[in-house]
């Protein structure tokens, strides 16, 4: 007699037991046992004790006296709270427009119920804040689908483990600047602007000036500080808050700004930022030596103030001596 097990979770045939010699589940500590004695027709399989992942077709076969096969086969349920199965469906990422099924499987008996949600308890794409059924159609995703969905697979035993993946949706760049930024030029102040840069995957962010002679690329330097910021989720998602600090405002500063943002298989976005000259200084306290709204004295004026007031001093000198 053979006595052979399909399990249901990953579909893989073993055979358990040969006549009284039992060929699985020997470690660490044996768990079967194949029985048969001498003056009786009964072969026995003792599961102990009984696994999870036991659940499966159960087949005992032999061959009678005429070489006839002759088999039965059940279906083994073990009573168990429910178990996702690897086979879920895990992290992925799909274009913007596409369809896709998220697909969860879970073990279990009696079988268990699956729902669906978004970890940030957004609704679904059907409205609802949760979905019944193990697979789970999204057509046509934009990039609001995207985030961490969650399937729960539940039955009369209890609540089993949670299943989690991450959807990315991959759509082009797009830019969004504030607004245009005015700032006086004869202080020793600074000027900043910012602009959020959407996209997935992210993108490459680079600033640039326009100049006489053309676009010239801006670097971290003494006139210029680059900065990335990835915003609360309240704000915005799949997004960087891009700042770039103009320092010390000069005459030679003003001018359009453009950003470009660029990322692989999507054609690149750009926004524009002008920096306008204003009469009164704009308190911009962003570069950490950045002194406030302090005049910028030439070396020709400080020698006249010096000069001016070495002949009033003289003057007072006279007054004094008459």
């Amino acid at each position: 007699v053979e006595w052979s097990l399909k399990r249901f979770n990953d579909g893989k045939n073993f055979t358990l037991a040969v006549d009284t010699d039992v060929l699985q589940f020997n470690q660490p500590v044996p768990r079967l046992h194949a029985i048969h004695a001498t003056e009786s027709s009964d072969w026995v399989l003792i599961f102990d004790p009984l696994d999870r992942d036991d659940i499966g077709n159960l087949t005992c076969r032999l061959t009678d006296t005429n070489s006839r096969e002759i088999y039965l086969t059940r279906f083994l349920n073990v009573i168990s709270e429910p178990l996702v199965l690897e086979s879920s469906t895990k992290d992925i990422e799909v274009n913007e427009g596409d369809s896709v099924t998220l697909v969860c499987n879970a073990q279990g008996y009696p079988a268990p119920t699956i729902e669906w949600q978004k970890a940030d308890a957004q609704p679904l794409s059907s409205g609802h804040i949760r979905q019944m059924g193990s697979q789970l159609h999204l057509h046509q995703v934009t990039r609001r689908e995207s985030g961490i969905y969650k399937c729960l697979a539940s039955n009369l035993v209890g609540f089993g483990s949670e299943w989690t993946l991450k959807l990315s949706v991959r759509f082009r760049p797009y830019v969004y600047c504030e607004r245009d930024v005015g700032q006086a030029t004869d202080f020793l102040v600074d000027a900043y602007m910012e602009c959020y840069v959407y996209g997935y995957p992210p993108p490459k962010i680079s600033w640039r000036h326009e100049r006489s002679a053309g676009l010239s690329n801006i670097w971290n330097s003494q006139d210029y500080l680059i900065e990335a910021t990835i915003p609360e989720m309240s704000i915005c998602t799949d997004c960087i808050l891009s700042r770039l600090t103009i320092i010390h405002v000069k005459q030679a500063h003003l001018g359009n700004y453009y950003i470009n943002a660029t990322a692989p298989d999507f054609p690149s976005e750009f926004g524009r930022v002008t920096l306008y000259q204003t009469s009164d200084c704009q308190q911009f306290v962003t570069h950490r030596n950045n002194k406030g709204c302090k005049r910028i004295h030439s070396q020709k004026s400080s020698s006249n103030m010096i000069f001016s007031r070495s002949i009033f001093l003289s003057f007072v000198v006279f007054i004094q001596l008459f």
